[in-house]
């Protein structure tokens, strides 16, 4: 275990409904489970992938998993062999702000000077040990320069996606041979078409909502985007541990609205954030049957004796695993 994922916690966030999905997983998978609790690739289901990866890193007590508490049947049995530190289950699902702010009060409660590195669930990524060794990177980023700026880890793009968070990089910060990191010039939230377009040209990155951070600065940012939401987190904070807990909980999310982090906090101060590019890692945001079927056919043909680039496919060659990889992903072996 490094230095860096000694001093390091990992938020996993499982508490999407996947509404979206539903049919395409019941159709493909034969569960009305969210996606984040199935496996379309190989055995093991998108959380357990996304807890294996982070525990490259970061020890398994400084797991959390944020869960939602009606899918609670689904989130253990999706944890396989790799359990986290510990699984919060929400009362109810109010998106991603409360979705990251829940775990974070109870990591901020035991250690208020954390490092936190933020993981979707329901992602794919390849491969993951690249994007582990990019949070590792920007984790001694922060704590060799005590900067209290979020760092985001940034794809490159391929295609003008609208329903993606786009980020221009601005004046570097750090070069050096584990990566480069960037002040962020710009922040797009799910652009329109013919802005997705000049993005591409222009050579915008794909935010990942892979976020590495000083635990009280994310909360700062919080408060100063959100701070009636924070005021409600803050009195759950202090209910953590004693017999009144759960009841406070269960007031907070009946009287807290929904909630996009990227939207919400993230297009609300860009010139506070960082960002860090992945150069050549394969990444989807499985928000659509689109791109899961692209991947997923995409992994087939890289498979392949011979790899060569494919026009019914928008990933650029450059972001094809090398075939060992691929057949690691589908053997079960990373």
């Amino acid at each position: 275990m490094t230095t860096i994922g000694a001093s390091l916690w990992g938020i996993i966030l499982a508490g999407g409904e996947g509404v979206r999905l539903k049919q395409f997983v019941r159709e493909q998978v034969g569960t009305d489970a969210p996606k984040q609790f199935c496996a379309f690739v190989g055995k093991r289901t998108m959380l357990e992938r996304t807890v294996r990866r982070a525990r490259l890193l970061i020890p398994p007590q400084q797991l959390v998993v944020s869960g939602t508490a009606h899918h609670r049947p689904y989130l253990f049995q999706s944890l396989g062999n790799t359990p986290p530190g510990s699984v919060l289950l929400q009362p109810a699902n109010r998106d991603t702000a409360p979705g990251i702010l829940f775990p974070l009060i109870h990591i901020l409660k035991s250690a208020p000077r954390a490092l936190v590195a933020i993981f979707p669930s329901d992602h794919f990524v390849l491969p993951g040990r690249r994007l582990m060794h990019a949070v590792s990177h920007a984790a001694a980023y922060l704590r060799r320069t005590n900067s209290d700026s979020p760092i985001l880890l940034a794809a490159e793009a391929s295609y003008p996606e609208t329903e993606y968070g786009w980020v221009a990089p601005g004046v570097s910060v750090s070069s050096e041979e584990a990566g480069s990191i960037f002040r962020v010039k710009q922040f797009a939230e799910k652009p329109q078409y013919h802005d997705a377009i000049t993005m591409l040209r222009e050579r915008w990155l794909w935010n990942t909502m892979v976020i590495v951070a000083r635990g009280a600065s994310l909360l700062q940012c919080f408060r100063s985007a959100l701070p009636e939401l924070v005021a409600c987190f803050e009195i759950l904070q202090r209910s953590i541990g004693t017999r009144a807990e759960q009841t406070v909980t269960d007031e907070v999310y009946r009287v807290i609205p929904s909630l996009n982090f990227s939207a919400a906090v993230l297009a609300h101060q860009p010139d506070h954030l960082l960002v860090s590019p992945i150069r050549q890692m394969q990444w989807s945001d499985w928000g659509n049957k689109e791109r899961i079927t692209q991947t997923l056919a995409s992994l087939r043909y890289a498979a392949r004796p011979t790899l060569a680039p494919s026009a019914g496919f928008y990933l650029p060659a450059a972001a094809f695993p090398g075939r060992r990889e691929v057949a690691d992903i589908t053997a079960e072996t990373t």
